[in-house]
């Protein structure tokens, strides 16, 4: 079984990434507005699909759902936390298995400092993307990306 799981994953790597998506994502901050030097967290809400689950593990060879922030001069990242996932089983195991996901919407808080060499007036725009692995009941699509992004105004 693990075999044919290792060359399940190694197969789908070789796939385009899917151009569908299975999840819907929402930005937000707490905060319009924030001081050099000051911390605040941005938020991505996330909601899969009807009947969609995303991975919370990389267990089984599949792509947990993961928040990748672009590193840039005006911006400390710092480390981003995950609700708990929920146990659940994925199609095309025999072995009954639970493994961590997300069937319901969930908040992916990253918190960032504004660094001293941000200017005041200055919007800084964070990019970042939510890499993720879906799957239904019936079976698990190629991992892909959804976009993300942020803006907040330098004091």
């Amino acid at each position: 079984m693990r075999a044919f799981l290792l060359a399940l994953a190694f197969a789908q790597s070789l796939l385009p990434k899917s151009s569908v998506q299975q999840i819907t994502v929402i930005s937000s901050t707490s905060a319009a507005t924030a001081a050099k030097g000051e911390t605040l967290t941005l938020w991505a809400d996330v909601t899969p699909n009807r009947n969609i689950h995303v991975y919370a593990t990389d267990k089984q060879g599949f792509t947990p759902l993961s928040l990748k922030v672009v590193p840039q001069p005006r911006i400390v990242i710092g480390k981003v936390t995950y609700p708990p996932a929920e146990e659940g089983f994925t199609p095309g195991i025999d072995m009954m298995i639970p493994l961590p996901m997300y069937t319901k919407p969930f908040r992916v808080a990253q918190p960032i400092t504004i660094a001293p060499s941000a200017k005041s007036g200055e919007i800084v725009t964070v990019a970042g993307a939510i890499n993720y692995q879906a799957c239904d009941s019936r079976l698990c699509y190629p991992a892909t990306s959804f976009p993300v992004t942020w803006a907040v105004t330098v004091k």
